[in-house]
């Protein structure tokens, strides 16, 4: 870890360090200072990468980042939102493994050209061989279409999300020594996603209790049956998604989890009540799956639930496409117990490494590693950096040594780009209501 100073310019080769730095050091900053950071940290990041990830400098086509003069010189060098998906879907279902890795191997600065794709079975196995042979970690997206992204995850970038999570999570995290903390979430305990690393990482690095998850292992063919299935549900196509090779070999394991589902969650919320009232929890999932937890509790009886400096970390909005109450959140904090600054929650992508975290005045702030945009919807033009705009969300990370970390998202936003927030930091500051476009 670098040695800690008050200039900025010493991150500029090194901006992970930064995760270390106190709040209260990194509120320090002045806009200005944050802004010419950014600037420099995201031309050395472009002079790197475009040498090193195949696409990224296809897109630079030749300029010279040095020149880059501003950020929104970067707009043009920013992924599509569904560039992780640009694959061919036929490689997966034709098991033409040596394509897809052709294709990934365009993507990241590692070089996963010699991994063995012989014989590969399925895409679990593939997933697998990288990990194995290359030491890169392929996270997949939720796939609610029945298409994954695939992003490449060496462990230097697994640990930076670890550590993030850790050193913003003080004092209920203890960087320096064991911790007697357990994270609850509700998804697999072992997947292809990013929070695998998660849970390993806290668990091994950080010597949390083991992670608490809600079943053991769902693959990412899993997940490519179920969003297929789901969506042909929806529009009367099921007949002929059943055709699909993949699809045809998971509808009953896909039944019959959403059939076990109430009970793998009714399960998982009775060892929360039973064994760790009173204790010190970290929970992780969308709004949805917090709303199940609240009529657990309800019909359990439960509130003021865990030790009060217990987090709980709601991203995501909800998936299921339930209708939450309004007060929900209100209903959710006193079954927990916790004050209303320990229910943390924010904007991010799972295609990137950070993320915003709203404040106690309901406003998402941005790291400094992270350059946000606002774009006119459909187009790559850019909204004004000053006032009030909402837009396109965008936002370039200078965190990854693996991926470029510049990505156009399908959200709309709204930020204040000069406005000094009621907590006392200053902006941009993103507005609690983010949508789809």
């Amino acid at each position: 870890m670098a040695m800690i100073t008050t200039n900025l310019k010493d991150y500029i080769d090194a901006p992970d360090d930064l995760l270390y730095r106190s709040r209260s050091e990194l509120e320090s900053f002045s806009r200005r200072d944050i802004e010419t950071f950014q600037l420099a940290a995201a031309r050395r990041k472009l002079e790197h990468q475009a040498d090193h990830i195949p696409v990224v400098g296809d897109m630079l086509n030749g300029k010279d980042p040095s020149t880059f003069d501003c950020l929104d010189d970067f707009i043009p060098i920013l992924f599509d939102e569904d560039i992780y998906k640009s694959y061919d879907t036929a490689w997966i279902e034709n098991k033409e493994f040596g394509k897809l890795t052709h294709w990934i191997n365009a993507f990241t600065t590692h070089d996963l050209s010699g991994v063995d794709t012989e014989n590969c079975g399925g895409l679990t196995d593939w997933c697998r061989r990288i990990d194995e042979q290359a030491d890169i970690f392929l996270c997949h997206s939720s796939g609610t279409s029945g298409v994954l992204s695939f992003v490449p995850r060496s462990q230097h970038d697994r640990d930076l999300v670890v550590d993030n999570l850790v050193w913003t999570n003080q004092p209920l995290f203890n960087p320096h020594q064991r911790n007697d903390v357990t994270y609850f979430c509700m998804l697999p305990r072992r997947q292809y996603r990013i929070t695998q690393a998660l849970y390993d990482g806290l668990e091994q690095r950080y010597l949390i209790n083991p992670v608490q998850a809600l079943t053991d292992f769902i693959s990412p063919e899993f997940y490519i049956a179920q969003g297929k299935l789901r969506t042909a549900a929806i529009n009367d196509t099921t007949d002929s998604c059943l055709k699909n090779p993949i699809v045809a070999a998971y509808p009953a394991e896909v039944e019959r989890y959403q059939r076990d589902l109430p009970e793998l969650v009714k399960r998982w919320t009775d060892n929360l009540i039973e064994n760790y009232r009173g204790k010190r929890i970290y929970f992780q999932g969308s709004f949805d799956k917090a709303w199940q937890i609240i009529q657990h509790f309800k019909n359990a009886g439960v509130t003021g639930a865990f030790a009060p400096e217990s987090i709980f970390s709601l991203y995501g909005g909800v998936k299921d496409g339930s209708k939450l109450p309004d007060d929900w959140q209100d209903q959710f904090r006193r079954a927990i117990g916790v004050d209303e600054s320990n229910l943390v929650s924010g904007w991010g992508m799972s295609e990137i490494t950070s993320s915003t975290r709203r404040c106690s005045q309901g406003m998402n702030h941005f790291m400094i590693q992270s350059i946000p945009f606002l774009l006119e919807p459909k187009t790559r033009r850019p909204l004004p950096r000053k006032g009030v705009q909402t837009g396109q969300l965008a936002i370039l990370e200078v965190l990854s040594k693996d991926c470029w970390g510049g990505m156009i998202s399908g959200d709309r936003g709204t930020i204040h780009w000069d406005r000094v927030c009621a907590c006392g930091r200053d902006g941009p500051l993103l507005e609690d209501s983010v949508s789809r476009l």
